[in-house]
């Protein structure tokens, strides 16, 4: 089997407007297949500082009269339903499923503003997560929102981290299918286009449930 990269040693670049970090150049689509394997390598560290943080949301210092169209987008959002709950369990296919659910709220954090479950699975250092709670609050504030989009993502594989077996990667192909950004400040909508990107999750067990360390793209894992 050949060598898999740790997160906190692979090389990254720096990509202003990707996938599943994109606003206005913002967004992920996520759907759970199959577990592709994993392999036990070496250490991870939740000191890694990613390079891919999402891009800042367009803020409004009032909310605009909406469009009838555009009420009745944004009722739609904001009546997304919450991913379904998981059951956290210390396991290979526990921590690719709680990584799925992860991605999963992302669309919902998006379109309807509910931090809560997202801020919740987040780890204190994620700088990721801080950036997506920080985004997602300001469109609100504005009054704002994204589309609500179906989430699409194929986990690849999975290792741990030999020094502290409760720090597991999975890797995952994520597609994002195209949807409208509304920036809540009078202006037209921005169209948010389809993206394929691999992304690596780090997450860690704290005895009763999974935190999100890391998410970050794959150096050379685009697969458009």
């Amino acid at each position: 089997m050949s060598t898999v990269p740790l997160l906190h040693s692979m090389p990254h670049r720096r990509r202003a407007a990707v996938g599943f970090a994109r606003l206005a150049a913002l967004s992920v689509v996520v759907a759970w297949l199959a577990l592709g394997g994993g392999c036990s390598r070496g250490s991870a560290t939740s000191g890694f500082s990613p390079t891919w943080t999402p891009s800042a949301t367009v803020s409004a210092s009032a909310a605009p009269t909406l469009s009838p169209e555009q009420a009745a987008a944004r009722a739609t959002a904001l009546a997304m339903e919450p991913p379904d709950p998981y059951t956290p369990q210390f396991t290979p296919e526990g921590a690719i499923t709680a990584a799925t659910y992860f991605l999963n709220l992302y669309p919902y954090v998006y379109a309807t503003g509910d931090i809560d479950a997202f801020e919740k699975m987040s780890d204190d250092n994620c700088e990721f997560c801080d950036s997506v709670i920080n985004n997602a609050t300001e469109l609100h504030d504005a009054g704002g929102w994204i589309d609500l989009w179906e989430p699409d993502v194929t986990p690849l594989a999975w290792w741990t981290d030999q020094e502290d077996p409760n720090r597991y990667v999975v890797r995952a192909q994520v597609t994002s299918q195209e949807r409208d950004q509304y920036p809540g400040d009078g202006q037209p909508p921005l169209h948010i286009t389809r993206t394929e990107d691999i992304l690596l999750v780090q997450l860690y067990w704290s005895g009763h449930n999974w935190a999100i360390e890391i998410v970050d793209l794959e150096e050379g894992g685009e697969v458009e």
